[in-house]
């Protein structure tokens, strides 16, 4: 999440972003479901394996500052309030994704989704009623930035997480796409197989 030259691994979360963005303007068919599918399976991978990782860094972390005579607690409890941070973020967007798989029929015997195609089930919970704002998706936003908010205190510089289309580098030019906000664009007329790549996609920026 630091700032500055982009990592190997935040190179390739932004190259599925771009995939990602273009799959989601393609007209919708069995082959780009599965492209979908291929996409969300990759970034949760990315995902489980970067927590791991982050899991090792806060042990050794705290394993050197007992060995140095706890002189910088201080810096174990930042990285602990890091930790809970993301780990709060994260387990509200796991609980989003458990909700779309189950509302949609769960899962086939093959590991595909039953639901993979339903929009209609995904814009009631993520968008809400038109106008009301009332989806989950708008909370989902203010919990990304308030993340990110969190992350600038103890001096990680993170971009936002959660972007209207008029902040969008991606879409900001596009009038059509700009007019929407964060939940309209990731969430409205989107099939269910690309919310979840797209919540694993902003998943692996809170990582």
């Amino acid at each position: 999440m630091a700032g500055g030259k982009e990592t190997p691994r935040q190179k390739m979360i932004g190259m599925m972003y771009l995939v990602l963005t273009a799959l989601l303007a393609l007209q919708v068919s069995s082959a780009i479901i599965q492209k979908f599918k291929f996409l969300d399976d990759s970034l949760m991978n990315v995902n489980e394996k970067t927590t791991a990782e982050n899991a090792k860094v806060s042990s050794n972390i705290r394993r050197i500052v007992e060995q140095e005579g706890n002189k910088d607690a201080h810096i174990v409890k930042k990285a602990d309030e890091v930790k809970a941070a993301t780990a709060e973020v994260i387990t509200y967007m796991e609980g989003l994704r458990k909700h779309l798989i189950e509302s949609t029929g769960g899962k086939e015997e093959d590991g595909n989704y039953k639901g993979a195609k339903e929009e209609e089930k995904v814009a009631n919970f993520m968008v809400g009623p038109e106008g009301s704002k009332k989806g989950e998706a708008y909370k989902l936003k203010e919990k990304l930035n308030a993340y990110v908010a969190t992350l600038g205190k103890f001096g990680v510089n993170a971009p936002k997480l959660a972007l209207d289309g008029k902040e969008d580098p991606m879409f900001m030019k596009d009038k059509d796409q700009a007019r929407k906000d964060f939940a309209q664009l990731n969430f409205s007329e989107t099939p269910m197989v690309a919310a979840l790549a797209v919540l694993a996609q902003k998943r692996s920026g809170s990582s």
